[in-house]
């Protein structure tokens, strides 16, 4: 057994519960922003999604190509849900024709969904690791015999 790859199991669960940390950070800022109608760069917020990409081994430095993980490839604005249209002339940021008010494409019930799917996600990473580590604690009380 290569001893370069006896703990690849739990780099590859590692890889995935820091992706769906990211994940949870970016969830946690789009429900934060969810009323946000002003950003800095001017209209309202806008949800952003992250975007997983495999690793694999050989571009890590492991030959043999296999799967070596997970990995955030980038963090981008959704774009293709339409902002939420609300009609209020009112609003000092309201259209001056139409009196309507651009408000964050965030969607509470889509957000506590994936949020809690990134975090099962992550329980699941968290006892691939555990069930390595006793594993590799039974083989180890095995051959002290």
């Amino acid at each position: 057994m290569d001893l370069d790859n006896i703990f690849a199991g739990m780099s590859i669960s590692s890889t995935g519960m820091a992706s769906e940390r990211r994940r949870l950070d970016v969830i946690a800022q789009n429900i934060a922003n969810a009323n946000v109608v002003a950003t800095k760069d001017g209209g309202p917020y806008r949800r952003k999604d992250v975007i997983f990409e495999t690793v694999l081994e050989s571009s890590i430095g492991v030959t043999g190509g296999t799967l070596g993980g997970v990995r955030v490839s980038s963090i981008e604005d959704d774009m293709e849900t339409p902002l939420n249209e609300v009609f209020n002339p009112s609003h000092p940021l309201a259209n001056k024709e139409t009196g309507m008010v651009s408000y964050p494409n965030v969607n509470m019930a889509f957000e506590m969904v994936d949020l809690m799917t990134a975090s099962r996600s992550y329980e699941a990473n968290l006892k691939a690791i555990s069930m390595y580590r006793d594993m590799m604690r039974q083989a180890v009380s095995l051959l002290e015999g």
